[in-house]
């Protein structure tokens, strides 16, 4: 792995293109004997470095700026008490049969599942889903798990989804609070490589870094739709679901229209040093949706 200089402070500058090797990662620090889950773990989070800001990505891996490994201790979410409204995600029992090889068929019977699962969690009285994943396994679909903490969209990305999931309601939707949520499921169990969730109250506005998709000559200016990357904050606090199974799903919070502080949940996959080193390759899929609220 081509790391620069570690400062001393726990943080390991990554090159923009070493973005796939996690368990190369992992043999940097201390593999230790699997136990039963305990109250936390010891990892590391991928953060961007704060000059990404008005940067870009190209696809998972191609970044015009450097990524940084920092330290951090990830909280056993099942032996706390977290919820949707206080912490920005909940652990909902979400029992589905579906193809994820199939595209019609997820989006023809797996998205309706999911927005009723959205609304239920959220009050909403509307929600859309759209671009779903099916990401990792043995073939590392879709580039395999994202180490990259992050929120997906800022809100004119988001906004620029309504004319395609809604059109011709584009005046009526746009007067109406708007809020990305994301549905993570494993759909084998989840072995490795789990996602794990920053607890919203412990981000500041400040922490999320304006990067455009694709490559952009003159980088991100106001007004352009963007992702949000997640700069380091020592006051972070994260947390994950140990051996998810297929029938749960992981519901968080993300770009909310009527939250000028910006405490969204970013996330992101960490490596588990507790994990099975022969435990098959983490498979997962996610949904991203759109929940409208009348309020």
């Amino acid at each position: 792995m081509a790391l620069t200089d570690d400062d001393g402070s726990g943080s390991n500058r990554v090159a923009a293109t070493d973005l796939t090797a996690p368990m190369e990662r992992a043999a940097m620090t201390d593999v230790k004997e699997k136990e039963p889950r305990a109250g936390q773990i010891e990892s590391f989070v991928r953060y961007s470095e704060r000059a990404a800001d008005g940067g870009w990505i190209e696809k998972n891996g191609s970044y015009s700026f450097a990524m940084e490994d920092h330290d951090a201790v990830v909280r056993n979410a099942r032996l706390a008490d977290t919820s949707f409204e206080t912490h920005g995600f909940t652990l909902e029992k979400h029992p589905v049969d579906i193809d994820w090889s199939n595209t019609e068929d997820f989006e023809t019977r797996y998205y309706p599942q999911v927005c009723d699962l959205v609304k239920r969690v959220t009050g909403a009285s509307e929600v859309f889903a759209f671009m779903g994943i099916w990401r990792g396994g043995e073939d590392e679909k879709g580039g395999g798990p994202a180490l990259s903490a992050h929120v997906d969209f800022n809100e004119e990305a988001l906004r620029m989804w309504i004319p395609r999931l809604a059109p011709g309601r584009e005046e009526e939707i746009g007067r109406k609070r708007l809020m990305n949520v994301n549905v993570w499921r494993g759909t084998k169990p989840v072995e490795n490589s789990p996602l794990a969730v920053c607890d919203r109250r412990s981000v500041d506005k400040g922490d999320f870094l304006r990067v455009c998709f694709g490559k952009q000559e003159n980088g991100w200016k106001p007004g352009m739709p963007a992702g949000l990357n997640m700069a380091y904050n020592p006051n972070h606090e994260w947390y994950y679901f140990p051996d998810m199974q297929p029938d749960e799903a992981l519901v968080f919070r993300l770009f909310d229209t009527a939250d000028p502080d910006w405490k969204f949940t970013g996330h992101t996959a960490i490596v588990d040093p507790t994990a099975d080193p022969d435990s098959p390759r983490r498979e997962s899929f996610e949904v991203r949706t759109i929940a409208v609220f009348d309020e």
